[in-house]
């Protein structure tokens, strides 16, 4: 069955229009939130109850917030692209635990600009650049 997104869903599949999705913006940040929770827990079903809990709270929204996915096949930049279906609970689960096990991409970003600092830093010992003494 067809259902037209509302701001709290959190559509499932790629791409600028989904990435910025404010449901999608708001599941980011409430994972985001919870992510010590799952790096912390120590077995499968402790992670696997952190997201449940992101899910719950992403469906206690109001409106309810649901885990959509494109039936379509279309390429999605615009809303009315897709044909939105409710997504199975392991299909939300599953978007959770990924989501999860993701670096963030701020943490890349500071990661890759420590490198360059890094190799910015380091002096070169001694360059041989072909001419005598």
């Amino acid at each position: 069955m067809s259902v037209t997104p509302n701001e709290n869903d959190v559509l499932l599949g790629r791409g600028h229009f989904v990435n910025n999705y404010p449901g999608n913006l708001r599941f980011r940040r409430i994972a985001n939130e919870q992510k010590p929770h799952y790096i912390a827990a120590a077995k499968r079903k402790e992670k696997r109850s952190v997201a449940l809990g992101v899910i719950m709270e992403v469906q206690s929204s109001d409106p309810p917030g649901r885990f959509l996915i494109d039936s379509s096949g279309s390429k999605i930049s615009v809303l009315s692209d897709g044909v939105w279906e409710v997504a199975s609970q392991d299909k939300a689960l599953e978007k959770v635990l990924h989501r999860m096990r993701e670096k963030d991409g701020e943490d890349c970003l500071i990661n890759t600009e420590k490198g360059a600092q890094e190799k910015e830093s380091v002096a070169p010992s001694s360059v041989d650049d072909g001419l005598p003494g």
